[in-house]
């Protein structure tokens, strides 16, 4: 054995342990006692056997199947050498077997071991893409019922653990007190309104005083304009009267030359009298010479004639001048009688020039009455406005006080309301902690009951901070899928996904979801555990095996791929879901590989395998099979979707597997 192994590290080959073989070495040594006479081949055959004992059988028993002779003196020195050597040679075998897997170790009978499995057939199916946790069912929404108001209780109107409704009632609490307030604020309120009604007459009669002065203000302005009018007309009229006078004084002064030119037409006329008198004597005396010189015969009659015409024209002219002089006259006393009737006029006009001032000063006092009384109705319109300003505030402050004292008697109305005690939510009702004729105090922490809404409910789980853009990103396309299972109920219940949480937990590293789940049937309780599946998307034709057929070595995940030559071959695989018992294979298997789903605890790389039937499945479960058959680990039992392609029963020649086909590296790339 010993010569094997050092014949095969110097092939620079290192095959690979097992942990069988791992827990094998771990074994205690013994000492043993070795005879000189000793057969080689006895010691050979010790050395060979030791490392295949199964763990049941312990070492001593080996110890004991050896010769006990005693040593000769003369064997120390081959005794010392052969320890060097053995303590060597365990020491390369533990090395080498730790980096190289054993071979198939025969059975005590010397054939090689043949192990019975279980095999299932790796499939491809649509797959859900989940996240798996445990859950805490909770309440939607829970309300502890305390007390607002102070007082006894007078009834309880509901049995502990019943179905409530929003708005139903649950307690009552003596109201007197609150009864007596109401009236009481009832009164003030009412006593307010009374004063905000005479607050408001008030300010009606002081707006009928302002309108008053505003109309007397009016009415002497219209007296001041009326006086101001009248003004301006007896102005006029003492202009028109000044110009009047000048006129009459002009007509004075025009009769005065005419007076003076009519009597110097008088005199005119007698100064013409006088030389048309002298002229008329003269031709009288002409006229009676000339008549006498006729009656002589002195001159002829045409010349006498001639000097009587010029007597008689002259005579007509003296009488002429003297009806001048006497018009002349006239128009004098005409002249004086004008000048006269215009000193009057004069006189007249002056009197009423006279009679218009004093009424023109007259309307200037009446304006200044006026505008004193205009300047009066200002202040009172002020006095008035100002007393209306009072009014408005009296009413403010009134309808303060009503505004207040209606507060008051509103608060004494929801003080009284609190003495009725109604359900704020939908839900079922928890202990009810107190009972009639208990007196409970406003505000205190000691609830009277507690309700829980159980429908809708929800179911709050965590799950790893690394998932979290995973779920973002399922998330945007509508709501999550969540179901949940629990203890004597393996049929899922559904919800949604109603709630990530905006922080990371840094104590634990992951974040909380919450899901809403529809209870009508009250399956779920508050305080209950479950296991949570969150979906977040489907993955199709997903590579997926049984769970029980994935293991995990020094290396990470494998299985074992069952080969044509009825061996198996040890293949990593990378893992991403296990679910409903399947486990999804990224990398490593291929749709049709059989993989050994029970008895892996005996195989290696290349062991040889026998595929178990009904018989030895009914055997291994009733315990009747030799132990060398037995199955070490968890049977082969698979509901459902477990079953999925397992084969039992397949002769050792079955044809059909994919398992020789070469396989890339999973660590390397993809399926």
């Amino acid at each position: 054995m010993i010569e094997e192994i050092i014949s095969e590290s110097r092939n620079g080959t290192r095959p690979k342990v097992s942990d069988e073989n791992l827990k094998l070495n771990e074994q205690p040594t013994h000492n043993v006692e070795i005879v000189s006479e000793t057969p080689k081949d006895d010691l050979r055959e010790v050395f060979q056997e030791a490392p295949t004992l199964p763990e049941s059988e312990p070492a001593e028993s080996v110890a004991a199947k050896q010769p006990t002779e005693k040593v000769l003196a003369k064997g120390w020195i081959a005794l010392f050498l052969l320890g060097l050597l053995l303590v060597g040679g365990l020491g390369f075998l533990v090395w080498v077997r730790s980096t190289s897997p054993k071979a198939e170790k025969p059975s005590r009978n010397g054939r090689l071991q043949i192990t019975p499995v279980t095999v299932a057939t790796v499939t491809k199916k649509t797959v859900p893409i989940q996240l798996q946790a445990i859950g805490n069912v909770q309440s939607s929404s829970t309300v502890s019922v305390t007390p607002q108001a102070s007082g006894r209780i007078t009834g309880v109107y509901f049995k502990k653990g019943q179905e409530v409704k929003k708005g139903q009632l649950l307690f009552s609490i003596d109201d007197r007190s609150q009864t007596a307030s109401i009236q009481q604020a009832q009164g003030i309120v009412a006593k307010s309104q009374a004063q905000v009604q005479q607050a408001t007459a008030n300010l009606s009669k002081d707006e009928g005083v302002v309108e008053q002065a505003r109309a007397t203000l009016d009415k002497d302005r219209g007296i001041v304009e009326q006086a101001k009018a009248t003004l301006a007309k007896d102005q006029g009229i003492v202009q028109q009267a000044r110009m009047t006078l000048e006129k009459d004084k002009g007509i004075v002064e025009q009769a005065r030359m005419t007076l003076e030119k009519d009597q110097g037409a008088v005199k005119q006329a007698i100064a013409t009298l006088t030389k048309d008198r002298a002229q008329a004597q003269y031709a009288e005396a002409q006229s009676q010479r000339y008549a006498a010189l006729y009656q002589q015969g002195v001159i002829s009659q045409d010349q006498a004639q001639q000097y009587a015409t010029s007597s008689r024209a002259a005579a007509a002219t003296v009488d002429l001048d003297q009806q001048a002089i006497a018009n002349a006259e006239t128009a004098v006393k005409s002249d004086r009688i004008g000048i006269a009737n215009a000193e009057a006029a004069v006189k007249s006009d002056e009197v009423a020039i006279a009679n218009a001032e004093t009424a023109v000063k007259s309307d200037l006092v009446g304006i200044e009455n006026a505008e004193t009384a205009v300047k009066s109705d200002l202040v009172g319109i002020e006095n008035a406005r100002a007393v209306v300003e009072g009014d408005r505030a009296a009413i403010e402050g009134s309808q303060a006080g009503l505004s207040a004292d209606g507060g008051a008697l509103k608060n004494a109305q929801v003080q009284s309301s609190y003495t009725k005690v109604y359900a704020p939510i939908d839900g079922r009702a928890g202990n009810i902690l107190v009972t009639v004729g208990n007196v409970v105090q406003a505000s205190t922490d000691k609830p009277l009951v507690t309700i829980s809404t159980i429908n809708p409910i929800q179911v709050a789980f965590s799950v790893p901070e690394s998932n979290l853009p995973q779920i973002q990103k399922y998330a945007d396309n509508g709501k999550l899928k969540v179901d949940v299972t629990f203890a004597g109920n393996n049929r899922p219940i559904s919800g949604t996904l109603s709630f990530v949480n905006n922080t990371v937990d840094n104590a634990t590293g992951s974040i909380q979801l919450i899901g809403d789940f529809n209870n009508a049937d009250g399956k779920l309780f508050p305080g209950q555990f479950v296991n949570t599946t969150l979906t977040l998307s489907q993955q199709p034709n997903a590579i997926v095996v049984a769970s029980q057929a994935v293991q995990t070595g020094p290396n990470g995940q494998f299985v074992f791929v069952a080969q044509e030559d009825d061996t198996v071959e040890n293949v990593p695989v990378v893992v991403s879901n296990t679910i409903n018992g399947l486990t999804v294979i990224q990398k490593g298997l291929e749709a049709g590989d059989e993989v050994v789903t029970d008895g892996q605890a005996n195989l290696v790389d290349g062991s040889k395998i026998r595929i178990k039937t009904a018989a030895d499945a009914k055997d291994n479960s009733e315990g009747l099979g030799n132990s060398s058959d037995r199955i070490q680990g968890n049977n082969s039992e698979i509901d459902g979707d477990k079953k999925l392609g397992e084969k039992s029963g397949r002769g050792s020649n079955s044809s059909g597997n994919k398992s020789w086909k070469s396989r890339q590296n999973p660590q390397g790339g993809g399926n």
